[in-house]
């Protein structure tokens, strides 16, 4: 018999559906596009992260030479002449040319594979022993005997320089003053840069100097 009472039955909430794995076609339009700004950009970036690693190698191969020369100095109581050719063969009496790498038993290129450029002070390529190369530096600091060899203008007197002609391969101004793109013996007088000078347009050399003063503390 009925009683008349109603029976509610319990409410259950229908389940949401469950989404799918995988991505929407808007979802992977926005990838694609976002992927393809990275690789542009990491596109441009390349050539400037050569670029930069290629001009550090040259650096670190600049001095790395430097090192070489005041080590020889050091063995033989002298600086080395310049060589004439690529050889690296230090020619005697020359003071401005190619590295002398094979006489200081070094590379004698630079990251770009051109040949590396040095000039020396002569006065300080005719002394046979460290006293008399110390001597001879005390007179050119002095200037009892007149300094050969100048960077940034006549201000900065050097023992020596060492140059790679970076990026373009050859030798700017001052370093080249004849505009054959080498630093040779006749054409080219003895005033160089000033070491760590920026790299710009027309001027993309790297070098480095000894000055008088820093020698004669190495080789005290």
């Amino acid at each position: 018999m009925a009683t008349g009472k109603i029976h509610w039955l319990p409410f259950r909430s229908r389940p949401a559906p469950e989404r799918r794995g995988g991505f929407t076609l808007i979802e992977l339009a926005f990838v694609l596009v976002i992927l393809g700004i990275l690789v542009s950009m990491g596109a441009g970036l390349i050539p400037l992260l050569v670029n930069q690693n290629k001009l550090n190698e040259s650096r670190a191969i600049v001095k790395e030479a430097k090192t070489a020369i005041i080590g020889y100095a050091l063995a033989t109581g002298r600086l080395p002449w310049a060589a004439a050719g690529t050889d690296g063969t230090e020619t005697v009496n020359r003071r401005r040319g190619y590295l002398p790498h094979e006489t200081l038993g070094i590379p004698g290129t630079d990251s770009y594979n051109s040949p590396l450029f040095y000039s020396v002070d002569p006065y300080l390529a005719a002394s046979s022993t460290i006293e008399e190369l110390k001597g001879r530096l005390v007179e050119l600091i002095n200037e009892s005997h007149a300094p050969g060899l100048f960077c940034d203008g006549t201000s900065i007197r050097a023992a020596f320089v060492v140059i790679s002609p970076g990026k373009n391969r050859e030798a700017d101004a001052p370093n080249d003053d004849n505009n054959n793109g080498i630093v040779s013996q006749t054409g080219d007088d003895n005033q160089f840069a000033k070491p760590g000078d920026p790299q710009t347009s027309n001027y993309d050399d790297i070098l480095d100097a000894v000055t008088l003063s820093y020698l004669l503390g190495r080789l005290e």
